[in-house]
């Protein structure tokens, strides 16, 4: 759904990957439903809100959306990260050593190369914004990628700076769409860097880092590094 140049094969493919997918979920859901444990299915299946349920097909899709944004977007924003970390030079281990210095890289590391550079939305109202006139229904493409680079908003928008504050990074959009799993990504970002650079040290580039040529999700094809 996120690519140019789609085929009729690879769009077959894709359906019949979502249809075996499915299948498991729903296997997998009615051995939860038997057998609760402590785990993310299992809480959903007993969430109440008066007195409402979700329905299996809501479970799928609400578990289909959490895997696929909770680790595609998770993944690329570790991997850009690593690269600008390696490419500016900065002393990640000493940073991260400190919660309140870790997590004001992480933030940085956001702004400067977030996982996500466009988002699509559709517009509620007929409405005019800057001589622009936009109709209802219309599909617009949110830049955040652009929005991190702000001059009217960040000083030395091209640098990266880990003491950045403040920092109104864009990178998990805002208002009724704010990334739900913000907080786990910013936790899992200071984790995982944290391990890295505490049993890597040593830990830089190789070769010249290569993007994926995709649309809509921002990452690496490959980042090969040496310690």
């Amino acid at each position: 759904m996120y690519q140019f140049g789609r085929t009729r094969k690879a769009e077959d493919l894709a359906v019949k990957g979502t249809n075996e997918f499915v299948v498991y979920l729903k296997t997998y859901i009615a051995l939860r439903r038997n057998k609760p444990q402590d785990d993310l299915i299992s809480l959903l299946i007993a969430a109440e809100t008066d007195g409402q349920t979700l329905s299996e097909d809501e479970l799928i899709s609400t578990c289909i959306l959490i895997l696929n944004a909770g680790h595609e977007a998770t993944v690329h924003a570790l991997g850009n990260g690593v690269k600008a970390i390696l490419e500016e030079g900065i002393d990640a281990r000493s940073l991260l050593s400190d919660i309140a210095r870790g997590e004001r890289l992480v933030e940085e590391l956001l702004r400067f190369d977030a996982p996500l550079h466009l988002f699509t939305r559709y517009v509620l109202e007929d409405l005019e914004w800057q001589g622009i006139s936009l109709k209802k229904g219309d599909e617009i493409g949110l830049m955040l990628g652009a929005a991190n680079r702000d001059p009217v908003r960040f000083v030395d928008t091209d640098r990266l700076d880990p003491s950045r504050e403040p920092n109104p990074q864009q990178s998990f959009g805002g208002g009724f769409h704010f990334c739900v799993g913000a907080p786990l990504v910013r936790l899992e970002m200071r984790v995982a860097l944290k391990v890295l650079f505490d049993r890597l040290p040593n830990l830089r580039l190789s070769s010249t880092p290569l993007y994926r040529d995709v649309y809509h999700f921002h990452g690496l094809e490959r980042l090969d590094v040496k310690f």
